[in-house]
């Protein structure tokens, strides 16, 4: 903890404690923590973690857990000698007899070689989408090269706080609904995906207990039955929205949460980082003013890279049929 503490994480040290156990402890698809330590004389000097979530694989009955690489640090005295390569190995070698494939989505620009050299090769780059406006970019850019922060009285009284109750057909709520997400996001196995995430309500009550994250759900209700949500998290000072998970039974039921979303102006941009957007998904975005590209992505893509999506086998000897998962290939 002290080592992730001082070099990884920000935070206090309790809270970073309960992001620990969240991540580490608490994973339910996963008997014990993950992970590998290295140490040199009594001291721990690296760490490399790894949690677990399920995914169907072409139907619902053919299930595979894999493995997801998460926090990796090394003692800035023991850099540049290999070491977080060698942990990536020796977690390989460990893991193989239970697990079968590593996926990463949010691997940054100074980790993505390290990557590469462990034999991880990319699917292709998460899709990002932004809704903002050329001046708030420029102010975005401006404050970064400033390292300003917003403090809370230099915010409008509108976005210091997000407005949560009944809004029509739109809910906006503190909890996960995690048996009305979990029903929805069911409804996806419909699509022609071969390969998905197993989003039940297990999967969603511990996704979102993460306690360094603030999450704000929006639900779209119809005939008092639930039809689409939406979750976003949002920057402490209130001017950043993400899109981390949304799902629909029903046309047009996350078209009507971002229109709340926009009506209610609390946040000044809203950002989707996702594996992908399917295109019906895609027009409803863009008829809301969302964009692929423009100068913040620019300056991002440049400054920090894109985050590539980065798989390959458990084993580290592995033969062509290790790159397949009943019958698909996912190369």
């Amino acid at each position: 903890m002290r080592l992730l503490g001082k070099n990884l994480w920000r935070g206090d040290g309790e809270q970073n404690w309960s992001y620990f156990k969240w991540k580490y402890h608490d994973n339910p698809y996963a008997n014990q923590p993950l992970a590998v330590i290295a140490s040199h004389e009594r001291s721990i000097v690296g760490f490399r973690g790894y949690f677990a979530t399920i995914w169907y694989l072409g139907s619902n009955d053919n299930r595979v857990v894999i493995l997801e690489p998460a926090d990796t640090v090394v003692h800035p005295e023991h850099r540049r000698n290999g070491l977080s390569v060698a942990m990536g190995n020796f977690a390989m070698d460990q893991f193989a007899a239970k697990y079968s494939v590593l996926l990463n989505t949010s691997a940054g620009k100074n980790a993505i070689p390290g990557y590469l050299r462990l034999g991880f090769v990319s699917l292709g780059k998460k899709a990002y989408y932004r809704r903002s406006s050329f001046p708030r970019d420029v102010s975005v850019i401006w404050r970064g090269v400033l390292k300003r922060q917003e403090k809370e009285g230099d915010l409008p009284a509108s976005r210091r706080n997000v407005l949560f109750g009944e809004f029509g057909d739109v809910v906006v709520s503190k909890s996960p609904g995690d048996e009305d997400m979990s029903r929805v996001a069911f409804s996806k196995n419909e699509l022609p995906a071969k390969i998905r995430l197993l989003q039940d309500q297990v999967f969603f009550r511990w996704r979102f207990e993460n306690p360094k994250g603030r999450y704000v759900f929006y639900f779209y209700r119809q005939a008092d039955a639930i039809v689409g949500y939406l979750v976003m998290l949002v920057s402490n000072d209130m001017r950043q929205g993400f899109i981390v998970d949304y799902g629909q039974k029903r046309d047009g039921a996350i078209g009507e949460i971002l229109d709340h979303i926009a009506k209610m102006a609390e946040v000044e941009e809203v950002d989707i980082l996702n594996i992908g957007v399917d295109d019906h998904l895609w027009e409803t975005f863009k008829s809301r003013e969302f964009k692929k590209w423009g100068l913040h992505r620019l300056v991002k893509k440049i400054v920090f890279n894109e985050q590539p999506i980065l798989v390959r086998p458990v084993k580290r000897q592995c033969s062509e049929d290790d790159w397949f998962l009943g019958g698909l290939g996912y190369p």
